[in-house]
């Protein structure tokens, strides 16, 4: 257990130093990138496709600290009459609420990261169709390493295997790491869109 806490430490230090060095204009271009490299994979994944179609909800987030940005693609998803969710944390918990203007519904909270405002009472009822999550790192077998809080992993925890929502990570190329350590808990993504 230490090796792996010890290995997912250094592979989140590294990675936290080169997204400090990613600029405006790469998270921008990135931003855009996603959003084409989304549209691919509905095209070329008939099951993605299906399950896209099929889906009303649809989880993001608010990106910080060099992440991949997933504005363009939230506003992409909801101009296809799909609803969009944000996170929001309480305590060790995380719930999702529905999000149909950004940048007049989210505030900054906790971990300073953009976030619905609203108590826990006013979360959205629905369980996403899709949840599109970003990582500190992933590998080719869709292992992901996120900032160590374990959020996701508790939130999609919860779910019956085959009743989980279809979990699509995110990431730049220099996120892609060729392992990373993971423990029982950690869920892997079914997909891994890296730009």
């Amino acid at each position: 257990m230490t090796d792996i806490i010890g290995s997912k430490a250094s592979i989140r230090a590294e990675i936290k130093r080169r997204r400090e060095a990613v600029s405006e204009d790469e998270l921008i271009s990135g931003d855009k990138r996603l959003t084409a490299k989304f549209r691919e994979a509905l095209d070329s994944d008939g099951k993605l496709g299906e399950v896209f179609d099929k889906a009303s909800f649809i989880a993001v987030y608010k990106a910080m600290g060099g992440e991949l940005p997933c504005d363009d693609l939230a506003s992409y998803i909801r101009s296809l009459g799909k609803k969009t969710l944000y996170p929001k944390v309480f305590g060790k918990d995380m719930l999702f609420f529905e999000v149909s203007d950004p940048a007049t519904e989210l505030k900054p909270g906790r971990f300073g990261i953009l976030e619905p405002s609203g108590s826990p009472i006013m979360a959205c009822d629905k369980i996403p169709d899709i949840v599109i999550v970003p990582g500190m790192a992933f590998d080719r077998d869709l292992n992901r390493l996120g900032r160590g809080g374990g959020y996701y992993d508790r939130w999609l925890g919860s779910f019956k295997t085959d009743n989980r929502p279809v979990l699509i990570g995110v990431c730049f190329g220099f996120q892609l790491v060729e392992q990373v350590p993971s423990d029982t808990f950690d869920i892997p993504a079914d997909v891994l869109l890296c730009i």
